[in-house]
């Protein structure tokens, strides 16, 4: 029993030492075995993506040449309708710069567009994310807004050489300045997300909404990035406005939630903006970091 007492009370202190050490360990020390816990699993997670591709792969290439033939057409009348709208496309950005010209625009923010598959996702409670398979040797960078198309995805909050984590909307780490469309004044709202349960639909929260805003009966509302922070772009889309009354939080203010654009989820793809200059939100983002 002595004995059975001794090494239960060694063990003890064999933790409380190595939580101590632990905790006096340089911010350094601690940062660099999380990235190499990460360059550690990056093989692991590029491994299991490309597997993903591959069953992709061999899936169509068990087609019919019917299918095959059929989805060719299909592909063909879409490039002829993209090819028009190109064109048209091609006119407003020739009128457009004709008018920057004349009102000597200059551009804030110039981005540099990089795409990477998605390796894994992360959807428990506390948070969700993806990690991407894109790195610091690709050029990305914390603080890079994530997109698909106009709508945005997330922002990365963690580099490593390989491959990225992405905060998605939905993440309660995530915050954005967003408007509502159909407010005529453009007041700013507060876009953030929520944790939620795993095994429903993850939402995020619209707060600071003014108390006079109410939705436009039988239209969805669409909810926009402002710009500011110089983080994201202005004019991407963040979701749309959950239908149904609002819930007053405050007096001169209500809250809703927010529904992403796209299921986050089943992204295959996605294209991370990485600014050209750095922006104050990475900077902030780089200093939490080394903490």
């Amino acid at each position: 029993m002595d004995q059975n007492r001794q090494g239960a009370r060694a063990s003890y202190i064999a933790l409380t030492i190595f939580v101590a050490i632990w905790i006096l360990l340089p911010s350094a020390v601690r940062r660099f075995n999380r990235e190499a816990f990460s360059e550690f699993q990056a093989p692991a997670l590029h491994l299991a993506g490309k597997g993903r591709d591959l069953a992709k792969f061999w899936e169509l290439k068990s087609r019919s040449n019917e299918e095959m033939a059929a989805a060719g057409r299909d592909l063909a009348r879409i490039n002829a309708a993209l090819e028009l709208k190109l064109k048209s496309m091609d006119d407003v950005r020739r009128e457009n710069v004709r008018l920057r010209d004349i009102t000597r625009y200059k551009d804030t923010a110039d981005y540099l567009s990089v795409v990477a598959r998605v390796a894994t996702r992360d959807s428990s409670s506390w948070w969700q994310r993806i990690v991407i398979r894109k790195g610091r040797n690709d050029g990305i960078r914390p603080g890079s807004p994530v997109i698909f198309g106009i709508t945005v995805v997330g922002r990365v909050t963690a580099v490593h050489l390989t491959t990225s984590e992405v905060d998605l909307v939905t993440s309660p780490s995530f915050r954005c300045t967003a408007y509502l469309e159909g407010d005529e004044q453009n007041r700013i709202v507060l876009v953030n997300g929520m944790a939620g349960n795993s095994l429903g639909s993850a939402r995020a929260r619209i707060s600071v909404i003014p108390y006079d805003y109410f939705q436009p009966a039988g239209q969805t509302t669409q909810v926009f990035t402002t710009g500011m922070g110089g983080v994201f772009p202005s004019r991407l889309l963040l979701g749309t406005l959950e239908s149904g009354p609002l819930s007053a939080k405050e007096a001169n203010f209500k809250e809703g939630q927010l529904i992403p654009a796209r299921d986050l989820y089943n992204l295959q793809e996605v294209s991370v903006l990485v600014p050209l200059h750095q922006t104050p939100g990475e900077a902030l983002l780089q200093t939490d970091q080394l903490q």
